[in-house]
């Protein structure tokens, strides 16, 4: 009778630990996220992330970051999220192109998908191109500077931006923005090459959920 009692309490202890594992472990659930970018949307150079991802639904907002550099970025990215044991999981099939305005006027897509469920810690971005095109208010070294600004990746490589980003339970939906922060690496280009380092570039890079 003692023995029976003794295996029907281990067998509680187990059930119960089991369903608290269940709470951090989820087998077969899915996580959706949305990733889009701007091209400059931190307070230092102007309008909050927050207000940055508002312009596509009140694209008059855009005024608020007139007097900065000007133009667009396109560039060529593939998206990844990293889970907390190191599992590099892509974000859509394939690499995309797009172009923002180097203001941070605007927000645009960048990969959309479901991923497994679980603990992601990082978001990862590999640039194949960043290239922007600069119409005016650009100012390098007391020259007013415009037209292409490229930044230096070596054709096949990339330039690989990993930023610690929560990205929530498990199974939650998230968005993430994706900040170029222009401001930040445009005015460290070379006026004669026109070419930006791309340490500069990655180090400016900002990923955060919104």
């Amino acid at each position: 009778m003692k023995t029976h009692a003794r295996w029907a309490a281990a067998a509680l202890l187990l059930s119960v630990g089991l369903a608290g594992c269940a709470k951090e472990v989820v087998v077969g659930g899915e996580k959706h996220v949305d990733a889009r970018a701007t091209g400059d949307g931190t307070p230092e150079g102007g309008a909050s992330g927050s207000r940055a991802a508002a312009y596509d639904f009140a694209p008059s907002l855009a005024a608020a970051v007139a007097g900065r550099a000007q133009g667009t970025i396109t560039f060529d990215a593939k998206v990844s999220l990293v889970s907390s044991g190191g599992v590099v999981v892509p974000l859509g099939s394939a690499p995309v192109t797009a172009m923002v305005r180097i203001d941070g006027g605007d927000t645009v897509a960048v990969a959309s998908g479901n991923v497994p469920a679980a603990r992601y810690t990082a978001v990862r971005v590999a640039f194949t191109r960043v290239q922007a095109n600069v119409t005016g208010g650009l100012v390098i070294g007391g020259t007013s500077v415009t037209g292409l600004i490229d930044v230096a990746i070596t054709p096949g490589d990339s330039v690989v931006v990993e930023r610690a980003v929560d990205l929530g339970p498990p199974e939650a939906d998230v968005r993430l923005l994706i900040d170029l922060d222009a401001s930040a690496w445009l005015s460290a280009a070379n006026p004669v090459t026109r070419v930006v380092a791309a340490a500069t570039f990655r180090d400016a890079v900002k990923v955060r959920t919104y």
